[in-house]
């Protein structure tokens, strides 16, 4: 039995993202920038961080804050595992035998796009010596004051998961015959919301 192509895609995909990853965290840079973004995030959500608990995270560095952190969560094998799920669900709402491994194939090549954004975000992170997203759409609208709701909003959005989400609604598409805005403004308008919600509680939370 011949093995499908998403299978090969899929190991090159988390075999690279790996290795940036362990680069980016083999540095003192890397290391520091777990701390920075660790304390970033509580310190957003109105929190604070003791001398007590800043030696604490000198110690032992968050590993787990990188991938969970700009946008990289999206990479890992349960988020595409879901996506798969999703898009498959999605395919039979409209009347398709779609099966998980069509599913797969979709959620996989879709993901190509995000590993795109972390090889170009990686050497940036290791440059402004910051885990944040460096392509999130805030980043290309300057104009905006640092800490407002709209600044908040756009700098949730990535311009490359809104590629991802993109590609997920035309392989939903593909396995249904049917237009690919059917599902692209769906998918937009759950990620939107998503960012609407993050963005009100910083707002809320760390404006508190």
């Amino acid at each position: 039995m011949t093995r499908p192509v998403w299978v090969d895609t899929w190991f090159v995909i988390l075999v690279v993202w790996t290795l940036c990853g362990a680069w980016l965290l083999s540095t003192n840079v890397g290391q520091q920038a777990l701390i920075d973004e660790r304390v970033r995030v509580i310190e957003t959500l109105g929190g604070t961080v003791s001398d007590q608990a800043y030696a604490a995270l000198r110690a032992t560095p968050p590993w787990w804050v990188y991938p969970t952190s700009g946008g990289r969560l999206l990479l890992t094998p349960i988020m595409t595992l879901l996506a798969a799920v999703a898009v498959t669900l999605a395919a039979r709402a409209d009347g398709t035998r779609a099966t998980i491994w069509q599913g797969l194939a979709v959620a996989v090549h879709a993901s190509v796009p995000l590993l795109i954004g972390q090889l170009i975000a990686t050497p940036l992170h290791f440059v402004r010596e910051s885990l944040t997203s460096p392509l999130n759409l805030a980043t290309f609208l300057p104009l905006m004051d640092s800490g407002t709701l709209p600044a908040l909003f756009f700098g949730t959005m990535d311009f490359f998961v809104l590629w991802w989400a993109g590609l997920l609604a035309l392989g939903v598409a593909a396995l249904t015959g049917r237009r690919a805005r059917r599902y692209a403004w769906p998918l937009v308008a759950v990620y939107l919301g998503f960012a609407g919600v993050v963005a009100a509680v910083i707002a809320v939370v760390g404006g508190a």
